[in-house]
């Protein structure tokens, strides 16, 4: 337990800076459509806010309830607080990824990402007081948190690739001309079903081989003394 709460304080820090960060500042320069549309960014400004909180509404690309800090979203992607960075209305319609779900899957990962920094320096801040064991409250935190980086996993996925529509190659191939000719609707259905019912076998069989070592619990001590021996 030691070795995982230190090492998820370090691994959750350097997830937000510098790798996300660094990701981030590609993106700005590379597909600046996602980055305005992850960003909530509707209208070009220079010193761009970074949003922490709102509601994004699609027709008219709109933020509701706007929690803002001006200047910082145009420092983290350029280092210039007064830098210039384009919004959705600098691009074409047809251009343009889904604005709603490219912002709340983004921003709920970073939500997850700031969660993980400060439950993992409780934690690590507990185990150096030698408190975490008897904290009943924090272990059970840390227990429902397991499912977690998983999540915010695939809220980055989503914001990925569903910010990068229209395209499946960026400004090259459209997603709507990929489609393929030759394999049917019924032979992809048929796949997505195979594969999740491989994985849902292997989820399984995780849960009970894990229940089974649970229930078993650890050895007793004379048993390792005997084995030493």
């Amino acid at each position: 337990m030691k070795l995982a709460v230190v090492f998820g304080l370090i691994a959750s820090v350097l997830e937000v800076a510098p790798l996300g960060h660094e990701h981030a500042r590609q993106v700005a320069r590379t597909q600046p459509e996602k980055f305005a549309a992850i960003e909530g960014l509707y209208a070009s400004q220079n010193g761009a806010p970074v949003v922490l909180f709102a509601y994004p509404l699609t027709k008219p690309p709109e933020l509701k309830a706007s929690l803002e800090i001006p200047g910082v979203l145009s420092w983290l992607a350029f280092g210039d607080p007064n830098a210039p960075i384009k919004g959705i209305n600098e691009f074409a319609a047809d251009d343009i990824p889904p604005l709603w779900l490219t912002f709340v899957s983004f921003h709920n990962m970073v939500i997850l990402g700031m969660y993980f920094i400060l439950i993992m320096f409780v934690a690590t801040w507990k185990v150096y007081r030698g408190t975490l064991w008897g904290n009943t409250k924090l272990l059970k935190t840390l227990l429902w948190s397991i499912p977690l980086p998983l999540l915010a996993c695939q809220l980055g996925w989503i914001a990925a690739e569903v910010g990068r529509q229209p395209w499946i190659v960026y400004h090259l191939l459209r997603t709507s001309d990929a489609t393929s000719i030759t394999v049917s609707a019924g032979e992809i259905l048929f796949s997505i079903i195979l594969f999740g019912l491989i994985y849902l076998f292997l989820g399984s069989l995780y849960v009970f081989l894990l229940v089974k070592k649970v229930q078993h619990g650890p050895e007793p001590e004379n048993a390792k003394e005997v084995f030493a021996s």
